[in-house]
């Protein structure tokens, strides 16, 4: 069962002449339906009130007929920092996300989509422009711990940021190949059942990505390299594609 807590809040200083806000830390569970028993391992991102509202505007939008009865808080000037605001906001906001979640119209718009990847996505980015490859690996974790728990394992958005972890390991110059390895032995078993198309141009840079981290770590790539033959023959183009990063941006990772 998919359930969604605001487990905390805090207050945050704005940079660059930014005004304070507040963060909201949310809990994404897959808790058992059975035994009552919570997600062990659950996945916690902050987002901020503005987040919310684009995800309530977005899907009021795309679905007006299922949002008609949604209330939302509205935006204030000024109180922001009030205990009592900021609890019912906590409210209001899991109430939004508990019927997203018990909604698969709703968990599949774009602006769910958007709430739930672009925060990550947008800061992984800026971190490996900036070098800063380790911890750009460390946002994409967390990002993928969220979006396998919201989406299917072979969903576009799950199975982009998956491959995108894996990219993290070319950006890095293979100094991330021991960390990414799991996650590139991850995404090669999950596309073992792909078959869409859009998917499945991503998957030849990510043979090609896996085949530079298997040298780099002395691995038998026997198999990668059998499979990139495999595709030839059946006519895919293996040679001269674009990086694994550039293939995952060019995606559309619409439901």
């Amino acid at each position: 069962m998919l359930k969604f807590e605001i487990v905390s809040s805090r207050k945050v200083e704005g940079v660059d002449n930014e005004k304070k806000f507040v963060s909201y830390m949310l809990q994404v569970r897959q808790d058992s339906t059975e035994s009552s028993v919570f997600d062990p391992d659950p996945a916690n991102v902050e987002r901020r009130y503005t987040h919310f509202l684009d995800l309530y505007t977005g899907l009021k939008k795309e679905h007006p007929t299922i949002m008609n009865s949604v209330s939302f808080p509205r935006k204030i000037v000024v109180g922001n920092f009030d205990p009592n605001l900021i609890s019912s906001r906590c409210a209001a906001f899991e109430s939004l996300l508990n019927l997203i979640a018990n909604e698969s119209r709703l968990r599949d718009a774009p602006a769910a989509i958007a709430f739930f990847q672009n925060v990550e996505l947008n800061e992984s980015r800026k971190l490996i422009n900036e070098g800063k490859f380790d911890q750009a690996l460390f946002v994409l974790e967390t990002s993928f711990k969220l979006l396998n728990k919201v989406y299917t394992d072979r969903s576009r958005v799950v199975l982009s940021v998956l491959c995108r972890i894996v990219a993290c390991a070319g950006y890095s110059g293979g100094t991330l190949a021991g960390p990414v390895e799991k996650w590139a032995q991850l995404a090669l078993r999950r596309y073992e059942a792909v078959s869409d198309s859009d998917l499945l141009m991503i998957y030849v840079p990510l043979l090609h990505t896996c085949i530079s981290i298997w040298d780099t770590l002395g691995r038998d790539k026997t198999k990668l390299v059998e499979e990139l033959n495999n595709l030839r023959r059946r006519g895919m183009k293996v040679d001269s594609v674009p990086s694994l990063m550039d293939a995952i941006d060019g995606l559309d990772t619409s439901l």
